[in-house]
């Protein structure tokens, strides 16, 4: 009982620095054409993103943006050679605009796996 009450008075541990968030600042396309953003969560190598645990990158784009999906989940998302996940946001873009994002997932050590929610975000140019 009092192990519980510690836990719950001292909260979750701060597990953001075994891992980072690799997005590209700007993503460069032609007018009309579908491109794609990778999204990427890079865990250090003592750490991992679970495969189990649910995960969902959820994006939004400004009117001159046209997103392919809203919501990408499990299946849209690939493992990478270094235990963590990426995702191919694919959309078309009329003029210079932002997609923004939230990334939910769930990283692991060793001692603990802890949910994480990110935002993303990304500037679009249009050639």
């Amino acid at each position: 009982m009092l192990t519980l009450l510690l836990a719950l008075l001292v909260g979750s541990p701060d597990v953001s620095n075994t891992y980072r968030i690799e997005t590209p600042k700007v993503v460069k396309v032609k007018k009309g054409e579908t491109a794609s953003a990778k999204v990427e969560v890079v865990p250090r190598s003592d750490a991992h993103v679970s495969p189990d645990a649910p995960i969902s990158l959820t994006v939004s784009a400004g009117p001159a943006v046209s997103l392919a999906k809203t919501k990408l989940g499990r299946a849209e998302a690939r493992e990478t050679k270094a235990h963590g996940v990426e995702f191919d946001v694919p959309f078309t873009a009329s003029a210079r605009d932002e997609v923004k994002g939230t990334l939910s997932f769930f990283i692991c050590t060793e001692k603990l796996c802890e949910k994480q929610k990110r935002e993303i975000a990304l500037a679009v140019e249009v050639e």
